[in-house]
């Protein structure tokens, strides 16, 4: 009898537990398509759950219209409706519409294509304006006049790529005006496209002049030009300006921004506080320093990528950044990378205007030279800045020569450092001024890394991966990752013999990453090991001290009579 009672009160809790909208939605969010299929045939309550997950994010147009009515495939190997929509139709596809909050369509990436026709027919048999009302996010890589269909108010991030090829009059102008008028509380907006900037530029201005609520907004390489930037100065909610490295952004015309000079007005930029830029850092320092400049941003990516910066223009530009940008915590530096050679090389005193950034937590720079410190200039910049989280300085320089860095210059940001998460830098991994206590397996007089995730020694000269491996075992956290290699664009030419050294280093730093974490865990376990062990010395100590005491005390009390 108690049994029974024991076994229905578990058979009850787990169906109360399992009724819990917000644990089946954690539970579900874990399954795929076909478990939560069946999870739908449960139970009322399961359905509404599993149907939110499968129609939450769809990517396949024939699936989600095919609820609408029966789809055909045509001669040409696209599928159209086998009959006209009727109003019964939309009004139990409502059941599903109401479910996606994105949608991702590429024209060409199914295997069951939607033809012309069976666009029109939605278009032209729907009951309603928003044919997918809690959308929120809209991914388009197609016929761009299709995608008018699918806009209204509620969208807040739209994703669009734009044809390589387009006419902007009769397409490109249109469609512009129908996303000012359609999403008009687009909050995240990022468009793709290959088309110059220069072609479309005067458009954009009078899409970003009514797009009001606008917070993100992301951009293809060149086109944030002298006009664009002006516009959106004037976007009260802006946020973030950023562009992307990837194919898939595009790329724009790299002559769009050789003038950089926006002209601002007071309360310009109120918002902005992540801005990533490609231009020269001639303009960069000159836009900056400007009296309405975005001076409250904290991260701040620029991308000269079109020139070789001097050493001078670098400390020009930090010195201003420095006097104007107080607020900054990251900071990106991304010079053109050529095979030309130029004597001139970034130094500390390049460098020290860092120091009069007091909120600065993120430095990474590239050039194409090998930065020229030495080990007491390494001292004296991690000693300079212990508030450090990432450092990048510059370890993938084009020309692989000589580095006046060895493995020592990873001990001052281990010591002075503490919040270091993440380090990149240009050394020769000799171990021949290693200290000797690392060699001889003894305790290491340095402090380990406490945060360290990421190691990137780019393309940093070594021979003995042996003794390097076992040097970075005794620095290093169990969870850090060493990496190696080049970030450098497909357009970067390099001679073969360049090619082959960077290949021979990245393989050498291949096998220390394998072996790394397996050392180091050694080196924990003889840590504890050896604690252990010198407790149990401890306590031998504290008992033979006893007994040794308590014999004195016997000796102490025998009597002799004379």
């Amino acid at each position: 009898m108690e049994e029974d009672q024991q076994t229905t009160f578990s058979h009850t809790f787990v169906h109360r537990v399992l009724g819990i909208p917000e644990l089946l939605d954690m539970i579900f969010s874990y399954l795929g398509d076909r478990s939560n299929a069946t999870n739908a045939t449960v139970c009322k309550q399961w359905a509404e759950v599993a149907l939110d997950k499968l129609w939450s994010d769809v990517d396949d147009l024939y699936r989600l219209f095919g609820l609408l009515a029966p789809l055909q495939r045509t001669v040409g190997g696209t599928y159209v409706f086998a009959r006209v929509p009727n109003s019964s139709d939309w009004s139990r596809f409502e059941k599903y519409s109401r479910r996606v909050r994105c949608l991702r369509y590429t024209a060409g990436e199914s295997k069951r294509e939607l033809d012309r026709r069976a666009f029109d027919d939605i278009a032209r048999t729907r009951t309603s304006l928003s044919i997918l009302p809690s959308m929120r996010t809209l991914h388009w890589d197609a016929n761009l006049p299709l995608c008018v269909m699918f806009m209204h108010s509620s969208i807040k991030t739209f994703v669009v790529r734009l044809p390589d090829v387009m006419d902007t009059e009769t397409v490109f102008a249109p469609f512009i005006h129908d996303v000012v008028a359609r999403m008009t509380a687009l909050q995240d907006l990022d468009v793709r496209t290959n088309v110059a900037m220069n072609a479309i530029e005067d458009t954009m201005v009078l899409l970003f002049d009514r797009t009001k609520r606008l917070k993100k907004l992301t951009l293809p390489r060149f086109d944030l030009t002298t006009k664009i930037a002006e516009a959106l100065a004037r976007l009260e909610e802006l946020g973030t300006i950023e562009f992307q490295y990837h194919v898939e952004q595009g790329r724009g015309d790299p002559g769009d921004i050789r003038s950089f000079r926006p002209s601002l007005t007071e309360g310009a930029f109120p918002a902005l506080w992540d801005l990533s830029m490609t231009v020269q850092f001639e303009d960069a320092a000159r836009f900056m320093s400007g009296t309405f400049a975005p001076a409250n941003i904290t991260m701040l990516y620029i991308d000269s990528s079109q020139d070789i910066e001097k050493p001078s223009g670098v400390h020009n530009l930090l010195t201003i950044l420095s006097q104007h940008c107080h607020l900054l915590k990251s900071l990106s530096l991304v010079s053109l990378c050529d095979t030309v050679f130029d004597d001139e090389q970034i130094t500390l005193d390049t460098l020290k205007p860092l120091f009069n950034c007091p909120a600065l937590l993120c430095f990474e720079l590239i050039h194409q030279l090998p930065v020229n410190l030495q080990q007491e200039d390494i001292e004296e910049l991690a000693q300079s800045w212990p508030s450090l989280e990432t450092l990048l300085l510059n370890c993938e320089p084009i020309h692989l020569g000589n580095s006046s860095l060895s493995l020592r210059a990873l001990l001052p940001f281990s010591q002075h450092c503490p919040n270091i998460q993440r380090l990149g830098l240009f050394v020769n991994a000799i171990t021949d001024d290693l200290p000797k206590l690392f060699q001889s397996g003894q305790p290491s007089p340095y402090q380990p890394f406490k945060k360290l995730q990421r190691l990137s020694m780019g393309v940093s000269i070594i021979h003995d991966e042996g003794a390097v491996a076992l040097f970075l075992s005794q620095l290093c956290p169990l969870q850090c990752s060493l990496e190696s290699g080049v970030t450098w664009e497909d357009g970067v030419m390099v001679g073969q013999a360049v090619f082959d050294v960077i290949q021979d280093r990245c393989l050498r730093w291949d096998k220390v990453a394998e072996v790394l974490p397996l050392l180091t865990k050694l080196r924990l376990e003889e840590a504890e090991r050896t604690k252990s062990l010198q407790l149990e010395v401890d306590d031998l100590r504290m008992r033979t001290g006893v007994l040794m005491g308590k014999e004195m005390m016997k000796s102490g009390d025998s009597c002799n009579i004379v």
